[in-house]
């Protein structure tokens, strides 16, 4: 209890969020690479669509997906900061074997020892802002962070096209792996950050754990996870489902919109990704404070309703820029249907991992969103491999790789939202008896 109260008493808390914001900028950064050398990997390397999509989607997805349930055990088990250390040397590693590959099965393994690592930061980060804020700061510290993460995603983008575009411009090799093109060395740089960023996370140091109402009446503090799934399995699981498919629409639409922009517009992936990047930071940042406009005028009259309610009809509101990007016809207007996208999308998702805490108790939370990140990741990382695979189907077609991330994201949108919409009652129940104190 020291150590919370000597946290959540002074900057250090605001000092912990930030360090978790940098680490997320670093996953961002890795993972935005990836996505933006797609073109030039698959013209050096000769991968079809389908392989592109094995190697973003599916197989890391399955893995990670598997890998996400232990860390989040291991997150309520073992010191955090020291477990998300770990990680992060993990992952970088991992980057630098993706700028040394030249086979199929060696950018698989790579990527999903990438995966593998960047999978930590959710748990992690979502077990610790509760156990540093409280009340109304919690709700602000998880707008926060998600605005941060829609902030990490764009400059990850816009970072990693600056560098491509350096890298291209300048010719830059490094003194000792001259061999490798521009991109290749663009993954090698990157993974240079892994040392320095864990040691930085080694400075948060111990946070203990706060308990919730259920945790200090004694009702489930010695509960499992089967215990805790038959008093709440319906209201957990389709959470779970509603915001894995919204997250299964964003992989087919983030995952793909460079390649489109760069096949349809002869745009280069490094002006793609300073672009794209400075409109998801705008998205991002306009729909996070859409979404506290409403949270906070809305919280009084519908309680923790609020979140769902919103997001129920931002994510309806996605589909449509999504559909009309069928019909865009220069660059700039697909940039402008992208970023109301990623608006639509933020605003809905604002509050997602505070709908995961309310229903989370302290000793189960970082396994809950194990298991919420493990469900998320085995729906999302489906999401390139159905959409290349249709885009394979439909290449007679000019927009044959845009009419597959409409038809594989659409529906997976209505879905969520209509799963949200039949649980708002047990949802509110459930809520009700984790409540943290302040």
């Amino acid at each position: 209890n020291n150590t919370v109260s000597s946290v959540t008493s002074s900057g250090k808390r605001w000092a912990v969020l930030a360090i978790l914001a940098v680490v997320t900028l670093a996953a961002a950064i890795n993972r935005q690479l990836l996505f933006l050398v797609i073109e030039p990997l698959k013209g050096e390397l000769g991968f079809s669509d389908r392989d592109i999509g094995v190697l973003t989607g599916l197989a890391p997805g399955l893995l990670a997906g598997l890998g996400v349930v232990v860390l989040g055990w291991l997150t309520d088990r073992t010191e955090r900061h020291i477990l998300l250390a770990v990680c992060i040397v993990v992952w970088s590693f991992a980057t630098a074997e993706l700028g040394l590959a030249y086979t199929f099965s060696g950018f698989l393994l790579g990527i999903i020892a990438l995966a593998l690592g960047e999978t930590a930061v959710t748990p992690v980060a979502n077990s610790l802002i509760p156990d540093i804020f409280d009340g109304q700061l919690r709700i602000r510290a998880n707008l926060i962070y998600h605005v941060i993460g829609g902030i990490a995603v764009g400059l990850g983008s816009l970072i990693s096209g600056l560098l491509l575009g350096w890298l291209q411009e300048t010719g830059f090799v490094l003194a000792f792996l001259p061999e490798l093109n521009y991109w290749r060395t663009a993954f090698e740089l990157v993974a240079l950050l892994g040392i320095p960023l864990a040691a930085l996370v080694l400075c948060i140091g111990k946070v203990n754990r706060r308990e919730s109402a259920e945790d200090i009446g004694g009702a489930v503090c010695n509960s499992s996870l089967e215990h805790y799934f038959r008093r709440n399995g319906r209201v957990a699981v389709s959470l779970y489902i509603s915001l894995a498919l919204t997250i299964f629409a964003g992989m087919a639409v983030m995952s793909w919109t460079p390649s489109f922009i760069v096949r349809l517009y002869d745009v280069s992936p490094a002006d793609v990704g300073f672009t794209a990047g400075l409109v998801t930071i705008i998205g991002s940042v306009s729909g996070a404070g859409a979404a506290a406009l409403f949270v906070f005028r809305a919280t009084p009259r519908l309680g923790v309703l609020a979140p769902r309610i919103l997001f129920q009809i931002s994510i309806l509101l996605v589909a449509i820029p999504l559909i009309l990007q069928l019909y865009a016809g220069t660059a700039q207007q697909a940039y402008i249907l992208y970023g109301l996208q990623i608006f639509f999308a933020n605003t809905g998702l604002a509050l997602s991992a505070h709908m995961v805490q309310n229903i989370s108790p302290s000793h189960l939370r970082g396994r809950l969103f194990g298991i919420y990140g493990l469900v998320g990741m085995l729906l999302s990382s489906l999401a390139p491999l159905f959409t290349g695979m249709l885009s394979d189907s439909l290449h007679t077609y000019d927009r044959g790789l845009v009419i597959a991330v409409v038809f594989v994201s659409v529906p997976a949108l209505v879905v969520a939202a209509g799963i949200m919409r039949a649980t708002n009652q047990t949802y509110q129940a459930a809520a009700a008896s984790f409540e943290l104190p302040r």
